[in-house]
């Protein structure tokens, strides 16, 4: 069972980035991948909230992944799973669970992304580069949850500056 875990600090409050993380139509903004969300029913932070990510693929081509929230316990963990049940992905996987867990640091928010995949069949045997790609996927969405903070923090310092005019 592959699993990896990351962690990075960001110029935000838990609860800003709690609410961020926990809405499905915000993932475009900082997963890796992802050019828009569809189907999104439930809401932000909310258990059982099921939602479609769009993808772009390396060839070109869009992936249609479903997820569900697992569980949501705002503003210190979310957790979502890949719903893989009917898709060619069950055919190697058994599950695929990224779980978030956030607490206040003195220079923001700790974040600790871990992506835990257990695989199916022959597919066990290729768990070291399951985790290569795992590292690589959550480091960029921390370099994602960075870059949105830091948009955001420096957003703020102009309009700061515009109101001191």
């Amino acid at each position: 069972m592959p699993s990896v875990t990351r962690k990075r600090v960001v110029p935000a409050r838990p609860e800003q980035v709690f609410d961020l993380v926990s809405d499905p139509r915000r993932f475009s903004d900082w997963w890796p991948r992802v050019v828009r969300v569809e189907h999104v029913s439930g809401a932000p932070g909310a258990a059982r909230t099921r939602w479609t990510n769009v993808l772009a693929a390396d060839s070109g081509r869009k992936l249609r992944l479903d997820y569900c929230c697992l569980a949501s316990n705002r503003p210190v963990r979310y957790q979502w799973e890949h719903e893989l049940e009917g898709t060619p992905f069950s055919d190697h996987l058994l599950s695929q669970v990224n779980e978030i867990r956030l607490a206040a640091d003195a220079n923001g928010t700790e974040i600790r992304l871990s992506s835990t995949h257990t695989l199916r069949g022959s597919a066990r045997l290729a768990g070291f580069a399951m985790k290569r790609s795992q590292r690589e996927m959550l480091d960029a969405a921390l370099d994602g949850l960075e870059r949105v903070f830091a948009e955001e923090r420096n957003a703020g310092s102009d309009e700061a500056l515009g109101g001191n005019r």
